[in-house]
């Protein structure tokens, strides 16, 4: 006959070893990582092969403590890697297009945008001075002299801006909101329209952090006229994501879920 013998819960000693090991992890992850940063090139500079033999270089000069920078470090790869390989394979971007990416953080879509897939050019919007500086310089490292760096935000007027949440865990999770007095520029995409810059725009990436309809709004002649390839990311949680989705379709868009927070708009010209 097999006892039903009772359930022990972790003793208290257990729970005090468990946490140390966790912290010891902890500790080790980061002198790793420390290790790494202390091999970078001179300027904070990673070096890595994309592909085979494309060699790409990226300034991270904040891995210590950013996260998209920290995991560019970690892994030697473009960020997002896995959504980027579907963008490609979605051939969306050839020679003949123009890209707008909106967010652009320090580079890394840009730079996969330009001298991987090698779109005809590159507008590029960042509003945090000192991740412009960074996005500037890998621009430079890439060899993509010719796109166009913006340190400003993007939205449904041209005027201000000022910062609603900052993370220095997470530059990238920066949020913004209009601001009549704010401190940093905005710019609608509509108001850049007749640029010679614009003229085969034909793909937009936006990861805004809860501007992105705001975004799409100031890009509505954009959207009518040109109707570019858009690649958002929004939870779908959010219920700002329905009105976005609703928002699109007035102009004949649909999706395709790229990822769990990630999706792929066209339309038909």
């Amino acid at each position: 006959m097999i006892e039903n013998l009772p359930f022990d819960a972790p003793s208290a000693d257990m729970t005090e070893l468990s946490g140390k090991l966790d912290l010891m992890l902890k500790l080790m992850e980061e002198q790793l990582m420390l290790q790494r940063i202390g091999l970078l090139d001179a300027g904070h500079v990673l070096r890595f092969a994309h592909g085979g033999n494309q060699e790409i270089s990226l300034s991270l000069p904040n891995a210590q403590d950013d996260y998209v920078q920290r995991m560019i470090l970690k892994t030697r790869s473009f960020y997002e890697g896995r959504l980027l390989a579907t963008i490609q394979g979605m051939k969306l971007i050839d020679a003949t297009t123009t890209v707008c990416d909106i967010g652009a953080n320090i580079g890394n879509h840009s730079v996969f945008f330009g001298k991987v897939l090698g779109a005809k050019q590159l507008l590029a919007f960042e509003p945090q001075a000192n991740v412009y500086a960074t996005l500037c310089r890998n621009l430079e490292l890439n060899g993509l002299t010719d796109a166009l760096a913006y340190n400003c935000l993007v939205g449904a007027k041209s005027g201000r801006g000022d910062v609603a949440r900052f993370n220095p865990r997470n530059l990238g999770s920066t949020a913004y909101t209009p601001a009549k007095d704010g401190a940093v520029p905005m710019v609608a995409l509509d108001d850049l329209m007749d640029g010679d810059e614009m003229k085969s725009l034909g793909f937009i990436k936006i990861d805004a952090d809860g501007m992105q309809l705001d975004v799409l709004q100031g890009a509505k002649k954009i959207l009518k006229a040109k109707k570019p390839a858009l690649w958002l990311e929004m939870m779908p949680r959010d219920p700002v994501s329905g009105e976005i989705v609703k928002f699109l379709e007035g102009f004949g868009y649909s999706a395709v879920q790229i990822g769990p927070n990630d999706q792929v708009f066209t339309a038909r010209k």
